[in-house]
């Protein structure tokens, strides 16, 4: 990457936020160690099912996956219990990092949005309650195009929103079909590779990799 792309897209789930505070709701139910990589893979495979089927809330979704699982460990679990704890998503916290290196970057002058798969009120809540609000300049969610990443409609539309063309714009995530599915519309990304998150694509890694969202700011502002 010859030039740092002047604004950053963020995935939400995993990338800014911590699943694992679902992980005590999820061994009430379903015992230790919580499903969580499990019941969430779940969910992205709805979520792209629903491209060429019927498209509803990612949080939906998360409710039908969570219920399937159950199913398929033969626990039971009421609707609304199911729906509780993907309520819980709404209240996630920050990975470690991230506030102080999202100041380090607005204070370095990058324009920041977020990208996701949850909706718009959703990720509202999501970033409000994280005390992240602050920092974006538009939260974005693929409920504006009824389509979930990685189809490409869904950075396009971004773009389109931030007024830029799509290769000014730097997707990061912890997924690597995240940054792959930005690649393909020509926007660059950024990959963090999370404790459990691998690169497990054909694809090449993209020339930003980095453990976590403070050592990416260090390569970006540097």
């Amino acid at each position: 990457m010859s030039q740092v792309p002047p604004v950053l897209i963020f995935d939400v789930n995993e990338t800014l936020l911590d699943l694992a505070g679902l992980d005590p709701l999820l061994v009430e139910v379903f015992g230790s160690p919580p499903p969580r990589g499990e019941w969430f893979a779940r969910l992205l495979h709805g979520s792209v099912v629903a491209n060429y089927t019927n498209y509803r809330p990612f949080g939906g979704i998360g409710v039908e996956a969570l219920l399937a699982l159950a199913r398929r460990r033969q626990i039971e679990l009421d609707l609304e219990d199911a729906r509780g704890i993907v309520a819980s998503m709404l209240s996630l916290p920050a990975h470690p990092e991230v506030p102080g290196a999202l100041k380090r970057l607005a204070e370095a002058n990058f324009r920041m949005a977020t990208l996701t798969n949850s909706a718009t009120e959703a990720v509202t809540s999501q970033m409000r309650n994280a005390g992240l609000d602050g920092f974006f300049e538009r939260l974005i969610s693929v409920e504006e195009v009824h389509l979930f990443k990685p189809a490409p409609e869904v950075y396009r539309m971004a773009a389109e929103r931030l007024d830029i063309d799509i290769d000014q714009g730097l997707l990061i995530a912890s997924h690597d079909w995240d940054v792959v599915g930005a690649r393909v519309t020509g926007m660059p990304g950024a990959f963090l590779a999370r404790p459990g998150a691998v690169w497990g694509l054909p694809d090449p890694e993209p020339d930003l990799v980095a453990p976590d969202l403070e050592a990416l700011a260090d390569l970006l502002i540097g």
